[in-house]
């Protein structure tokens, strides 16, 4: 044992200190061999205890080689889980990518069966075909209020009605069903259905228009007078003598307003307040037009016989016949303004070319009486028309700030109120305008004759020297 002399000293020390005592007393042989047996023991010890350390080691080896080994195998076998767990892990990734991507399919084609589905509901609503088969709306008004997908059988019947409604909107199907009269009761009599456009009633000898109800599943009696043409071609297609119908696309609206009466105030009460001014201005447009059409029109703007007889008087000088054709003419501006001519006679030609003048200007304010109001009241008429359609908009634009604008039929209603006014203003002016116009060429003709027969007149009687012979060489 390489460590004994280290072990013999040690033993020897504790020796000597425990033996310290006695060492006085005792032999150094004896103790010398007590301490040898120690080292024997020790050395025995030290033996034995080498070879437990070698059995040890050696167990504790092979444990270290076995744990070395299942580690080996723990690790390939970890790496192989890995290699799995990635694998999976890939796979997972891959699934879910392509669990999206059919999500996405499968809203994109919920989505586009309930965009149809909802196209179908407006489609089976205000529809003549609905009211003959009601079934329609049930069916589609029960998969909308469903929250589950309509699935494969929900999805072809939803085909199915549009395929129908194809067939059923190229027929014309004549059949016998009931209807809501004008009066709110449930009436029957043989209902004609032309397509998904119109439908026709014929109750006794007296036909009319069907409307369907705003959810389609009954027919309305469209009230009012059905114009004569459309009911003389309706009463020959139910007897068989005609193959015409008249067709309303818009589903019975149009036919409605067409037998819708209404008179001039709720005509007034839909155009608003600015239609009573527009009114006044067109009854007082109407009493100066009656005015200055009694005034001119018995204005006479050809005076040709007249001045015949006047210029025959004045060939012989006789001024007070040519006076008195004129006195007995006091209607004709051309006489009226010879009149005062007439009352110079003798003096010059300055003096008679003036009193020309001045009587024409004394009949213009007569002529021309009222016409530039009526050139004013032409030219208010449109404008104030058109202040009341900016009035309406500016109010269809509070009502879209308030509702907005889901119902189109709500702007468009009030669109055609406001622009009433504008349309009754240019109604009014245009007519005004014409007028106007045809009142000014009747009194520029009045004129033109009192100019050219006051020419004419002045040149007769130069030539009868009824002026001064001095002024005349001058003329």
């Amino acid at each position: 044992m390489k460590n004994y002399p280290i072990i013999k000293l040690f033993v020897i020390i504790i020796a000597l200190f425990w033996a310290a005592p006695g060492i006085c007393t005792q032999s150094f042989d004896k103790v010398s061999g007590e301490i040898d047996q120690e080292a024997a023991r020790a050395s025995k010890d030290a033996a034995l205890t080498q070879q437990l350390v070698k059995k040890d080691k050696k167990e504790l080896t092979a444990i270290l080689a076995k744990i070395k080994l299942g580690i080996q195998k723990e690790q390939k076998a970890l790496d192989a889980l890995k290699n799995k767990f990635n694998t999976l892990s890939k796979q997972e990734l891959d699934l879910q990518n392509e669990l999206d991507n059919e999500h996405k399919e499968i809203q994109d084609v919920e989505g586009s069966v309930r965009g149809a589905l909802k196209d179908a509901v407006s489609m089976v609503r205000d529809n003549p075909i609905t009211a003959q088969h009601p079934e329609r709306s049930t069916m589609v008004n029960a998969m909308m209020d469903s929250k589950k997908f309509p699935g494969i059988q929900g999805i072809k019947s939803i085909v199915d009605l549009y395929f129908h409604e194809l067939a059923a909107g190229s027929e014309i199907i004549r059949y016998q069903g009931e209807f809501v009269g004008t009066d709110g009761k449930m009436s029957k009599g043989e209902i004609i259905r032309a397509g998904r456009f119109t439908s026709y009633i014929k109750t006794g000898d007296t036909t009319g228009f069907l409307k369907p109800e705003p959810e389609g599943e009954r027919l309305l009696a469209v009230a009012g007078e059905v114009p004569g043409t459309a009911q003389k071609a309706m009463a020959s297609f139910y007897n068989g003598a005609g193959s015409v119908l008249p067709i309303d696309p818009s589903g019975g609206a149009v036919f409605a307003q067409l037998t819708e009466k209404t008179d001039w105030r709720d005509f007034m009460e839909k155009g608003g307040i600015l239609m009573w001014p527009i009114l006044i201005l067109g009854a007082v447009a109407l009493l100066l037009i009656l005015e200055r059409l009694i005034i001119l029109g018995t204005t006479k703007a050809n005076t040709d016989k007249i001045m015949k007889k006047i210029n025959t008087a004045a060939q012989t000088k006789n001024w007070d016949e040519c006076k008195a054709i004129c006195s007995k003419n006091k209607s004709v501006p051309t006489c009226n303004m010879l009149k005062g001519a007439l009352k110079h006679i003798g003096a010059t030609q300055e003096v008679l070319e003036n009193a020309l003048q001045e009587g024409i200007l004394r009949q213009m304010p007569k002529l021309e009486r009222f016409l530039p109001t009526m050139g004013v009241l032409a030219a208010i008429a449109p404008l104030m028309g058109l202040l009341g359609t900016v009035t309406g908009m500016i109010n269809i634009f509070r009502v879209i700030t308030v509702v907005g604008t889901g119902d189109p039929r709500v702007m468009s209603g009030g669109i055609s109120e406001a622009l009433l006014t504008t349309q009754f203003g240019l109604a009014v002016a245009i007519p005004l305008m014409i007028v106007h116009h045809f009142f000014e060429r009747r009194v520029d003709r009045i004129v033109g004759d009192m100019e050219e027969k006051g020419t004419a007149f002045a040149v007769t009687l130069i030539e009868k020297g009824a002026i001064t012979e001095k002024e005349a060489a001058s003329v």
